[in-house]
């Protein structure tokens, strides 16, 4: 019996539907699975031809798992490499970043960190808050992803990388909770 080629999909869960169906359409012989925050449950599926793909996902992967798999898994980052770890939206507008990015990169042990295969960058619009922001961003790599599909698809083959390199510092919660911390007295441009 051949083995069906397998992409364990991580995604935000209200993009599973519009994912799957682009990785199926995408590879003519390919079985994609979905998982949740269960990841160790769906590693069971494993085979010798399975990828998996993370899009926007707050789970981080270990690397035993990350080890686990017969060639690279990948990442669809909702930020531009100058902005690893969590919330770059919040991180990029405090720092009134005119633009912005999405980064399609190899997963790695420490989180963001991969080898990058791709940045589409787009403009932030003027008056932007994080909703507005976290928005567009999404809706862009919903359409990035289907451009990545079929190399996605493509179990057996890793996809190539970029000469690019994360450059900006990992941001963790606790970042984000510091920004969320404005003090006794802020200054009306902190607040």
């Amino acid at each position: 019996m051949t083995k069906v080629p397998t992409i364990l999909l991580l995604p935000q869960a209200a993009y599973a539907p519009l994912l799957a169906p682009r990785l199926e359409a995408a590879g003519a012989s390919v079985r994609v699975l979905v998982a949740r925050a269960d990841l160790d449950s769906a590693m069971a599926a494993l085979n010798g031809e399975t990828r998996l793909v993370s899009f926007g996902s707050g789970v981080i992967v270990p690397a035993e798992t990350l080890s686990r798999l017969p060639g690279p898994a990948y990442n669809f980052h909702p930020g531009p490499p100058e902005y690893p770890g969590l919330f770059p939206s919040v991180h990029a507008l405090y720092d009134g970043k005119l633009e912005f990015g999405i980064t399609l990169h190899e997963m790695a042990a420490q989180v963001d960190s991969g080898p990058i295969v791709a940045v589409n960058r787009f403009q932030i619009l003027p008056g932007s808050d994080r909703l507005a922001l976290d928005a567009v961003t999404f809706r862009l790599m919903v359409d990035m992803f289907g451009q990545w599909a079929e190399r996605l698809a493509n179990v057996a083959t890793p996809i190539a990388r970029q000469n690019l390199t994360w450059t900006g510092r990992r941001r963790t919660r606790a970042d984000f909770n510091a920004l969320c911390d404005l003090g006794e007295d802020p200054t009306p441009e902190e607040f």
